[in-house]
């Protein structure tokens, strides 16, 4: 069931595209002793592939676009190197995003702008169907930064690369601006490198409530409380250490809102004054 907030005039849903499970070694520095409760009887640790719908005064837009059609099954030698006896039959499914936006009473025509945070596939997957864009009315904003390593530096048939290759040719792509700016009125999109070169946070303002978008700087609820947890696939683990802590540290002394791509329970966080996650829907 999909989740949603008001933020000012804004309602923000959190949809769902599909699930990964992820194993131990994909969170260096964490210490799953601490979290038994994170860990499933797989041993594996769910988070959920999706996009956040924005609705309000600037539109109807997405804040990144699921994975599309996926099924990748869990790798026998991802178990083996994390000592998992029962494994979970795939490492990520997906493609129910349609679905999502359909309980919601949207069409993809509808969408007319989509924020991507960076060029991994589980943030771009939905934008380019059968080499035809999926939401055929919206502009796709991305960093620019990230294009020469996620897409002229991923392998010819890279799932990423291609879509952006054909989002391209259609001319639907639009790229941020260097550092922070307005991308419509009240949305800003801010580059936040380290998880990927052109990573951007997305945040909204109104009527003096915020939310800010993190897509993928905050994997795990634990990294809260413990700063030495990073996510395997960081590009840059020291950039994306500080980030964070400088978001953390914004979000508990404004009572900003957090909407993390993967995270539930929550699915939108505030940061209480003792350092704990809070549900921002009991506010």
């Amino acid at each position: 069931m999909n989740e949603s907030i008001e933020i000012g005039k804004y309602t923000i849903t959190a949809l769902e595209d599909g699930e990964s499970h992820l194993p131990a070694s994909a969170y260096p520095g964490a210490d799953f002793s601490v979290y038994p409760g994170l860990l499933k009887e797989t041993g594996t640790h769910r988070i959920r592939i999706g996009a956040h719908l924005v609705r309000g005064p600037a539109g109807t837009s997405l804040i990144d676009a699921g994975a599309g059609p996926l099924s990748l099954p869990f790798p026998p030698e991802l178990a083996i190197a994390n000592g998992l006896t029962n494994p979970p039959r795939h490492l990520a499914e997906a493609g129910s995003l349609p679905n999502s936006l359909a309980a919601e009473g949207v069409a993809p025509e509808d969408i007319t702008s989509i924020f991507v945070t960076h060029l991994h596939l589980d943030h771009v997957g939905w934008i380019m169907r059968d080499d035809e864009p999926f939401f055929p009315n919206a502009e796709v904003y991305y960093g620019a930064e990230d294009w020469e390593l996620l897409v002229d530096g991923a392998p010819d048939d890279d799932p990423a690369r291609l879509v952006m290759q054909a989002a391209a040719e259609a001319g639907i792509l639009r790229t941020f601006a260097p550092g922070s700016a307005e991308v419509l009125p009240g949305v800003t999109a801010t580059h936040v490198p380290g998880h990927t070169p052109g990573h951007r946070t997305i945040e909204i303002e109104s009527e003096g409530e915020r939310i800010i978008f993190v897509g993928d700087l905050v994997e795990l609820p634990a990294q809260l409380a413990d700063r030495e947890i990073h996510f395997m696939t960081d590009h840059d683990r020291e950039e994306s250490g500080a980030a964070r802590a400088a978001l953390f540290a914004r979000a508990e002394s404004e009572g900003v809102v957090i909407a993390a791509a993967h995270l539930t329970n929550p699915t939108f966080g505030l940061i209480t004054e003792d350092g704990a996650w809070a549900d921002a829907r009991a506010r």
